[in-house]
């Protein structure tokens, strides 16, 4: 038996805002194609159906009947797209470069001459009372790359 979709409830004032949207030559078609989903929706189409009739992914239909349920017009609107925040921040990313800078035998490592990646990485894991998380091999590449460092040469 398939799921009951949620009724999608439309003010008069609503349903002209978005007939406005589908119809007005200056709207984004990204605004234009959102409006038509909820009008869409508000005829008691399933997402299925408005995804095909469309030609845009369910999850698509799904995610904007969603949103206009929980905020109305207002939810149909681009939200910015920030990064992430930034796991290691100045303080950690230059105590990673200060141990970088040392010799692993000073630290512990013998019959090392010089770190890599990888074993700075290793050491970072086996050592948590540093307070330097584990970061990624990547992460370590990216952060001694924005220093300008290369491990052999120092």
């Amino acid at each position: 038996m398939p799921r009951r979709l949620p009724a999608v409830p439309r003010t008069d004032l609503e349903r002209s805002e978005l007939d406005r949207r589908v119809r007005a030559r200056t709207s984004r078609q990204q605004e234009a194609l959102r409006a038509e989903i909820i009008l869409l929706a508000a005829e008691g189409l399933s997402n299925t159906t408005i995804a095909a009739a469309v030609g845009i992914a369910r999850g698509t239909a799904r995610h904007w009947r969603t949103r206009f349920l929980a905020e109305g017009l207002a939810g149909l609107v681009d939200r910015p797209h920030c990064p992430p925040p930034r796991l290691y921040g100045p303080e950690i990313q230059a105590k990673i470069v200060l141990l970088a800078c040392q010799r692993p035998a000073d630290l512990g490592w013998p019959g090392l001459t010089h770190w890599t990646i990888q074993d700075l990485a290793i050491y970072l894991r086996e050592h948590p009372e540093l307070g330097l998380g584990s970061p990624r091999t990547s992460t370590i590449h990216l952060l001694l790359q924005a220093h300008e460092l290369v491990l052999d040469r120092l």
